[in-house]
């Protein structure tokens, strides 16, 4: 157990050193067809890697420390800030291929020492008993604060952003007694322009005036619809334009006619009932507001589900997703913004009286509400979103092709008259604090028609992850939307994320606040996919449980072993494969588990009846593989004819490769190779074997059982498996794992290479070498130097036995 604790101290140091490195500028021209040449830049510092690129469509990034799906914006920008040091990838999901941009430069292996060295010496005087804590008392919550300590940048940089408390329940607004302007610019779009008209009419009791105003405009359908509106609606009143003016001018005039309150209205928005006292109520509240803006499909920084997503409507969504937003309560739901959006923007009288008019250096349309906000703010006042409220926009209706030219020509100009202004919005961006109810609204609004998907998953990465990745885009092509809910660190929160066409929306969420959150949905349908981490997984699944109504549906996949044991690898206390024992010898293991982390009764019997109410809730359970259901069927014989059997079906397998002549004995290794998948098997091999045995690992080993005889490639594509093993002339693959696996990918690819694959027999990796021509089982405890003598002999000519070494 101390080994374990100096094994994960030695990989924190490590990452420590990596953010000591000098930050560095990185340009790079990547050569994919949908990333423009020159267009990736990079900034790396302190644990952070912050991208900024230009791109066609959506691509999955990562680093040594993260991975994400990001998709890039309207104008093309994908900007994110991923946890790493050491290297960028960029992945093209359609095509499968990838380059890697390396972050750092010879000389910062110095510097990163020096301060390393330096931080290092006072780290023990600063820390000390945390460190007696965890090393000699096995104190896990002082290793987290430990690692918190040596890596806050990191931390940081990987922390959702956390949703407001308390999103939901009721204040009484302030009530609408004066009449509120509406000024309502025209120009064409006649068949939205009658939708518009038709939803003020019907879900506008409050008093108001309605100020129409024609921008002369060519199609002649218009003038009579809005004379028509204006004889049957006595408080609306129809201004016509002699001549074009454009948006800004028509909307001074608009505002040269207004006498309260102002709500500068689109023809393209759709309002919903008792928007105006929702929309009102900041003004009315609090005389510092000067704007307010709800949340909406197209509305940039106030966008639903997504941030700067602009999303088109299908039948039903706007009316749930307004739904949903009246549910909040309007209080906890206000955030504060830099800037309103003029689609919908409820402007105060006081502040309209010191600014009565839209600048009109910005033509006919485009940033002039950004130019009047800013003022208005320089004068001292806020501008708010009103997230109880949302508001459809068609966006585009009146300028059509014009908006893109307009919207960079006056972007320009916002730059240059407010220098400040884009970091502004970027870091309200990285805050967001309208997250918890746009997270609100977005299950309100995707949470329609079929059931939605929640998937319960850790944080951990892995198999189950890549697993989960690629389902989540399968469900959201079917569906349009997946959520996933995962342990936070804080045992307060948990972190969810919404993934939608969009991209993903994640934030941190008060458990209370998300079943009321998800209470919005029409139908749910629970999927437990791995808790493994979790500081809680029985209250979390718990928790769950209390998600769902009757008729939702719940899913349990058996990626692992959790529901059976903490251990959920079934390794024991012993370091190996239990074998699932008895009673009485299981709960001595049980006891002596070192778990240092999570919450588990004292009893494994009280651990597996808590998973035993999930299986009997269950309207399904899934194993990956034969064996996996058997050893479910030893714990749980009666739940054996429920288990179905539903193995994954790998894709893009490696091509077969011809085996390498007479020559060294050199053994490939596939994957993430820690304890569990056999990184001791491995050390003892490369410490034991004849001397011209090489051991390569495709891809990465824990550092704390490294050997200068075994080779680390790194991290490796799919379809590179065949090359590389061409590359590294293996003989043959090995698969150390000491668990029983539920599945296992490598076997698959490395057993497609054609090269014999040698396998521990036992779990799902045992199962398909043995149905495999290339596949052979080894006997577990088969080790060291006599797993030398075993893979010599099965692999015949060409390979030098080594004689038997004295007992």
């Amino acid at each position: 157990m101390a080994t374990s604790r100096l094994a994960a101290m030695r990989r924190v140091l490590k990452t420590f050193f990596w953010m000591r490195m000098c930050g560095r500028r990185t340009g790079f021209a990547l050569r994919f067809d949908h990333v423009r040449p020159g267009q990736l830049d990079i900034r790396a510092a302190d644990g952070v890697i912050r991208i900024a690129a230009t791109a066609a469509r959506a691509a999955r990034i990562g680093s040594e420390a993260a991975t994400v799906l990001l998709a890039p914006d309207e104008e093309g920008r994908i900007r994110h800030d991923l946890p790493g040091m050491r290297f960028l990838l960029w992945h093209d999901i359609p095509t499968g291929r990838e380059i890697r941009v390396p972050l750092y430069r010879a000389h910062d292996y110095v510097l990163g020492g020096l301060r390393t060295g330096f931080s290092l010496t006072l780290f023990p005087f600063r820390h000390g008993a945390d460190l007696i804590g965890y090393f000699l008392k096995g104190d896990s919550a002082a290793g987290d604060r430990l690692e918190r300590a040596l890596l806050p940048q990191l931390a940081a940089a990987d922390h959702p952003p956390d949703a407001a408390t308390g999103l939901f329940g009721t204040s009484p607004m302030p009530p609408l007694t004066e009449p509120v302007d509406i000024i309502l610019p025209v120009y064409d779009a006649a068949d939205v322009l009658a939708l518009c008209l038709e939803r003020i009419a019907a879900n506008t009791p409050e008093p108001h005036r309605l100020i129409l105003i024609d921008d002369a405009s060519p199609d002649p359908r218009v003038r009579p619809l809005l004379e028509d509106f204006v004889r049957r609606h006595p408080q609306a009143r129809l201004l016509v334009n002699p001549q074009n003016l454009g948006f800004i001018g028509t909307v001074n005039r608009g505002l040269a006619e207004a006498r309260g309150h102002v709500v500068l209205l689109n023809s393209d928005a759709l309002v919903p009932p008792g928007w105006l006292t929702r929309l009102m109520a900041p003004i009315l509240d609090d005389a510092a507001i000067a704007s307010v803006t709800p949340l909406s499909n197209d509305a940039e920084i106030f966008d639903v589900p997504v941030e700067c997503r602009a999303r088109p409507l299908g039948p039903g969504e706007a009316e749930a997703a307004d739904r949903a937003a009246a549910r909040l309560n309007w209080r906890s739901a206000l955030g504060d913004a830099p800037v309103g959006v003029g689609f919908c923007m409820a402007m105060a009288r006081p502040w309209l009286d010191l600014l009565p008019d839209l600048d009109t250096a910005f033509g006919r349309g485009y940033g002039e509400e950004v130019d009047w906000c800013r003022k208005a703010a320089a004068l001292g006042a806020r501008h708010v979103c009103a997230a109880h409220l949302f508001v459809e926009h068609r966006s585009g209706s009146s300028f059509g092709a014009e908006k893109a030219e307009r919207v960079r020509a006056n972007n320009r100009l916002i730059s240059n008259r407010y220098p400040g202004y884009d970091l502004m919005v970027q870091q309200f961006r990285d805050k967001d604090p309208l997250v918890g109810p746009r997270l609100a609204v977005g299950i309100g609004m995707l949470g329609q028609g079929a059931p939605l998907r929640i998937y319960l998953a850790h944080r951990l990465g892995g198999g189950s992850e890549f697993w989960l990745q690629t389902r989540l885009e399968e469900v959201v092509t079917q569906n349009g939307a997946a959520l996933v809910v995962r342990d936070a660190p804080d045992p307060d929160r948990l972190q969810v994320e919404l993934y939608c066409r969009e991209g993903v929306t994640r934030c941190l969420v008060a458990p209370a606040d998300l079943a009321a959150m998800l209470a919005g949905a029409e139908a749910r349908h629970l999927v437990y996919s791995n808790l493994v981490g979790a500081e809680d997984p029985l209250g979390l699944i718990d928790s769950a449980l209390s998600w769902l109504a009757p008729d939702d549906r719940l899913s349990v996949l058996f990626h692992d072993f959790l529901p059976l044991c903490p251990s959920y690898t079934l390794i024991g206390s012993k370091g190996r494969f239990c074998g699932l024992p008895g009673p009485e010898a299981c709960q001595a293991c049980y006891a002596r588990l070192a778990v240092t982390s999570g919450k588990r009764p004292a009893a494994i019997d009280t651990w597996r009846a808590g998973w035993r109410k999930v299986m009997d809730r269950a309207d399904e359970l899934i194993a990956f593989s034969e064996d996996s259901r058997a050893q479910l069927a030893r714990v749980w014989p009666d739940l054996a004819g429920r288990i179905e059997l539903q193995p994954h079906r790998p894709e893009h397998l490696p091509r077969r490769i011809v085996p390498p002549p007479e020559g060294p004995l050199t053994v490939g290794v596939l994957g993430s190779i820690g304890h569990n998948k056999g990184a001791g098997i491995l050390h003892d091999l490369a410490q034991h074997a004849a001397p011209d045995l090489g051991i390569v690992v495709i891809g990465r080993i824990d550092p704390a059982f490294a050997h200068h005889r075994i080779r680390v490639h790194g991290a490796y594509r799919r379809e590179e498996i065949a090359d590389l093993a061409e590359h590294y002339r293996i003989r043959c693959w090995l698969i150390p794992s000491i668990w029983p696996e539920t599945f296992c990918f490598a076997v698959h690819e490395t057993l497609a290479t054609g090269l014999p694959v040698f396998v521990y027999d036992i779990g799902a990796q045992a199962g398909a070498a043995a149905a495999a021509i290339n596949g052979h089982l080894l006997p577990l405890g088969c080790e060291g130097a006599a797993l030398d003598r075993h893979l010599r002999r099965h692999l015949g000519a060409g390979v030098t036995l080594p004689p038997a070494l004295p007992a």
